[in-house]
C-alpha cells in the first residue's frame, strides 16, 4: 500500500465524521434557571404571580407583563413572527394586545363555543412549580377521544413554561407544535 492510499484512507473517516457533525441540528435551548440565579421565597411566589396572570388576563394588560425582550419558543408563534416580519415582543402585542375583535387569534382571543358535547372543565392550573427565574404551569385539559362518538373525553396535561425577570415575563416554552392544514373538503375527507 502507497503513503498516499494510506493517508487516504485515514482521512476518509474523518472527512465522514466531520460531515456527519456538521449536519447535526443545533442543541436544544433549555429552561435552566438563570446561572448564578437566587431566589428567596417571596421572589417565587411573586414569579409564580406574574407567570398565571398571563391566564388571568387578555388585551393590553397580558402585553403589559412581557418585557420588550420576550423570546418566543413555540414553534407556531414563531413561524407567525418570521411570516409577519416581526421580532417575538411585537408579535405578541399584535396576538394578545388591544381589544378582542382586533387581535389576530391565540389565547384569549375570543374563541367561541364548538357545537356538540362541551368537555368537562379542567383545572387550568394542576401544578404551578417556580425554581429561580422560571415557573411551569401544568394544565389538567380534557380532549374528544377521536376513537368513540362525540361527548367522550379523555383527561391529558399540557405545559407553559416562563422565564420571569423583574416582574416580567421574558421568555416561554410550550408543548405547542405545527400542525399540518386541514384536508380539503373540511373534517373526515
Amino acid at each position: 500500500m502507497t503513503s498516499k492510499t494510506a493517508l487516504t484512507l485515514l482521512a476518509m473517516p474523518l472527512v465522514a465524521g466531520a460531515l456527519a457533525f456538521a449536519q447535526q441540528p443545533p442543541p436544544a435551548v433549555q429552561a435552566h434557571p438563570t446561572p448564578g440565579c437566587k431566589a428567596t421565597p417571596a421572589e417565587l411566589e411573586a414569579n409564580k404571580k406574574v407567570a398565571l396572570e398571563f391566564f388571568r388576563t387578555t388585551g393590553d394588560a397580558r402585553v403589559a407583563l412581557a418585557d420588550p425582550s420576550y423570546k418566543q419558543h413555540n414553534p407556531a408563534f414563531v413561524k407567525g413572527a418570521q411570516e409577519a416580519k416581526m421580532n417575538d415582543f411585537d408579535y405578541f402585542k399584535s396576538r394578545f394586545g388591544g381589544p378582542a375583535a382586533a387581535r389576530q387569534g391565540g389565547a384569549g382571543a375570543g374563541r367561541g363555543q364548538a357545537a356538540g358535547p362541551q368537555p368537562p372543565p379542567g383545572n387550568p392550573f394542576e401544578v404551578v412549580t417556580a425554581e429561580c427565574d422560571i415557573v411551569t404551569i401544568v394544565h389538567k385539559v380534557y380532549t374528544q377521544d377521536p376513537t368513540l362518538p362525540p361527548g367522550n373525553f379523555y383527561e391529558r396535561f399540557t405545559f407553559d413554561t416562563f422565564r420571569v425577570r423583574n416582574g416580567k415575563l421574558v421568555e416561554h416554552w410550550d408543548a405547542a407544535q405545527i400542525n399540518p392544514p386541514a384536508p380539503a373538503g373540511g373534517r373526515g375527507n
